[in-house]
Formats: C-alpha cells, sequence, structure tokens
C-alpha cells in the first residue's frame, strides 16, 4: 500500500482534528502518523498525517472528497 502525506495550515478552531481524522475514517483510511500544533502567537494551526488506503481508494477521490472538508475550515 502506498502512504500519503496530508498537510494543513489554517486559523487554529475546534474541530480541526476530529473533521480531518473523521473524513480520512470514513474513506477507510488508517493514520500512521500525526503530528499538530498551535502558534500562539499568529492563532494558526499546523498539522502532518501520514496514512493509507486500506480499503484502495485513490488519491484523487480523496482529494475531491476532502475539499468540502478544507472549504469548512478557517
Amino acid at each position: 500500500m502506498k502512504s500519503h502525506v496530508l498537510t494543513v495550515s489554517c486559523q487554529s478552531t475546534r474541530g480541526i482534528v476530529a473533521a480531518i481524522t473523521g473524513y480520512l475514517a470514513e474513506k477507510g483510511c488508517y493514520i500512521s502518523d500525526s503530528s499538530q500544533f498551535d502558534d500562539l502567537e499568529t492563532g494558526l494551526f499546523f498539522m502532518r498525517l501520514t496514512f493509507l488506503s486500506q480499503e484502495g481508494v485513490s488519491e484523487e477521490d480523496i482529494k475531491v472528497g476532502f475539499a468540502p472538508v478544507a472549504k469548512s475550515l478557517p
């Protein structure tokens, strides 16, 4: 299985981790590594996830489906 890396940066707010990990779980993805942090000086949130699709969902399908999640993030 091919692993993928997702990087995120946005305004810090409640529910970001839940939205991203929930989406990946719905798509049948296994998260093998996750790291996130807030920059309290700028109010920005940063996240890096490594995951693989255990159900064979293509990278393109994951990207397309993730667009509404990304738009919901500040």
